[in-house]
């Protein structure tokens, strides 16, 4: 856990030092391919393990729980129609694939033998969290986000963490084969499915063993794409019976990109910063969060 977390501030302070270099206000492109690279790596693991293809169904089942219980914890269910925000899902389905990729390489045993016989997702996951932190500290808008900070705005995002952990504990009564501190670990990634569900995978390994972490970082995977995806299809309806900050909070991490369009489009440009502002600050506390319950269980 701290060794993640402290990759992580060092990646901020030597963003800080070097916020001034060009080339890393372009960290984006090379952030995505790492997570593609670590998911990729997931698959591998997910695919060469027979058991855990053969409760897929099953556990896309939990994932489908957990997802409802974050994203849908103010009150009732919806019904999908707005079908057009599936063309923001694009980065998703992206994920998806090199996910599904790797899933079926290491199912049919087609991969090289060091992949085999080195783990080098922990050393790509490091890779990963450093990048995240020279994006945050590089970030040309760091400063005005701190000094905008107005106690009003924190509700907001204090409002999607507390919401998603207490509905998501729920559902851990429901699950007999995962602890509430498991189940926590999942909600706890708040749509960030791609470093939520590496990180559950390489911190709980060593506690349940590679076949179970393996399987609760599927459930976390398929669970916080969800999330994303209710976000994208489900804003309209949810402004319309819960109110404009609705969508914010159901998007949660993504809302400062991925679903930050169709929020600017159903809640109006004045919540644009809200967006934004809730968007980082649940995102930085993805790996907190995920790592503390993980640590917990």
């Amino acid at each position: 856990m701290f060794t993640v977390i402290g990759i992580m501030f060092a990646g901020i302070a030597v963003g800080y030092l070097l916020r001034r270099v060009t080339l890393l206000q372009q960290i984006g492109r090379p952030i995505s391919y790492t997570i593609l690279l670590l998911l990729f790596l997931l698959g591998t693991v997910v695919g060469a393990n027979r058991e855990i293809v053969d409760n897929l169904t099953s556990l896309g089942g939990q994932a489908l729980l957990i997802a409802v219980a974050g994203t849908l914890w103010r009150r009732g269910w919806y019904i999908v129609v707005f079908f057009k925000s599936v063309v923001a899902m694009k980065g998703s389905l992206l994920v998806v694939a090199c996910f599904a990729l790797g899933c079926l390489l290491g199912w049919a045993g087609w991969l090289p033998t060091f992949l085999r016989e080195h783990d080098l997702s922990v050393y790509v996951l490091y890779l990963l969290m450093f990048q995240v932190g020279l994006g945050i500290g590089s970030d040309s808008k760091l400063k005005q986000i701190l000094k905008s900070l107005r106690p009003k705005l924190l509700l907001v995002p204090l409002a999607t963490i507390v919401g998603t952990l207490t509905f998501t504990a729920m559902v851990s009564f429901l699950l007999s084969r995962w602890g509430l501190f498991d189940c926590l670990a999942v909600g706890s990634g708040f749509a960030y499915y791609s470093l939520s569900s590496i990180l559950i995978t390489q911190l709980k390994e060593p506690l349940i063993g590679a076949q179970l972490a393996a399987e609760l970082g599927t459930i976390a995977l398929m669970a916080n794409i969800l999330r994303e995806l209710f976000a994208l299809l489900g804003a309209p309806l949810f402004v319309r019976y819960f109110g404009r900050l609705a969508p914010i909070c159901a998007g949660g991490a993504t809302t400062m990109d991925t679903t930050l369009p169709i929020i600017t489009r159903c809640c109006g440009n004045e919540l644009v910063f809200v967006s934004i502002f809730h968007g980082i600050l649940v995102d930085f506390s993805v790996p907190f969060l995920v790592s503390f319950f993980c640590s917990l269980s």
